[in-house]
């Protein structure tokens, strides 16, 4: 367990240095274009979105842009924006559903994030290829070898871009690491893919479980449940991820999973909502399992960088 918790702190490192210099030109790199949509979030809290069609200049207000929006034209200057972003980059949750990582990579959209109250979780994207994610739990009254960790690597390695119906199509391969107690450990593999449309993302994911027992004996304070998850196990995961209207901030998430397909009663949905802008977002919903008990799920993530 502790080297996942190494790693943890490298990754703090990694993306705190990004943010203490980052450069604060906000209008560096923007050229009047009227097919690139820009999202703008200004001092006072407003989203505006359009296109911007011409670089202004103020002796009072220096520099700025005039925007074509959907109610006319507008000029705003540097000093009243807190971010522009390209319209694609405005949703930076690409990198996973819930639980469910997809097929694209982190890239620079690193984050740290914080599940069910009780699992600090952080991630970082090196290029656009590899993904490093890592987490502990905290649970209040728990030792900290009852504690639950977990390393995962993503590679994306392939991305194919359509003129259809499907727009882009992804392909990763991945494994991960998870200790459920310090004595409990497990390891998958997995393959993912994630295809693209014009406003929803559909991913599908295969994995094995290997390297570890076939039954364990976990333990939460004087608690002690008995899982029986045989090692080569074939499991898969499904997630959908849509926006539900044509705001940018409002979207539809859920993740099916089943962890071995020998045994159709090992399966859980999971149905919630994100509400999400370019630094943050949380996710809201439930999860379904058969035996039967609905859970509620929540989760919030950071993206400053």
């Amino acid at each position: 367990m502790k080297i996942i918790n190494y790693f943890l702190i490298i990754f703090l490192l990694i993306i705190l240095s990004e943010y203490l210099y980052s450069e604060n030109d906000i209008l560096k790199g923007i050229l009047p274009n009227r097919e690139q949509e820009y999202i703008l979030r200004l001092n006072n809290g407003d989203i505006v979105s359009g296109y911007v069609i011409e670089m202004v200049n103020d002796p009072e207000d220096g520099e700025g842009i005039k925007l074509k929006t959907a109610v006319g034209n507008a000029i705003v200057f540097a000093n009243q924006i807190t971010e522009i972003k390209p319209g694609e980059g405005q949703y930076r949750q690409n990198h996973s559903i819930y639980l469910l990582p997809t097929a694209e990579p982190i890239s620079s959209n690193h984050f740290i994030g914080l599940y069910e109250l009780m699992f600090l979780y952080a991630g970082a994207g090196f290029g656009d290829i590899v993904s490093v994610t890592a987490g502990f739990s905290f649970l209040p009254g728990i030792s900290s070898s009852q504690q639950i960790s977990v390393l995962n690597l993503k590679l994306s390695l392939l991305s194919l871009v359509f003129e259809d119906v499907a727009r882009k199509m992804t392909l990763a391969l991945g494994g991960n690491l998870a200790f459920v107690n310090s004595h409990n450990r497990f390891i998958h593999v997995y393959g993912v893919s994630t295809i693209e449309l014009s406003r929803t993302k559909l991913t599908a994911s295969v994995f094995a479980k290997t390297g570890s027992k076939d039954v364990y004996d976990i333990f939460f304070g004087n608690n002690r449940i008995d899982l029986i998850y045989e090692d080569g196990s074939f499991g898969i995961g499904l997630g959908l991820d849509t926006k539900i209207t044509k705001r940018h901030d409002l979207h539809l998430i859920g993740e099916l999973w089943n962890s071995n397909v020998a045994k159709p009663s090992n399966t859980a949905v999971l149905l919630g909502i994100r509400l999400c802008n370019s630094s943050f977002s949380s996710d809201f919903g439930i999860t379904f399992v058969t035996v039967p008990y609905m859970i509620p799920f929540v989760s919030f993530k950071w993206t400053p960088f």
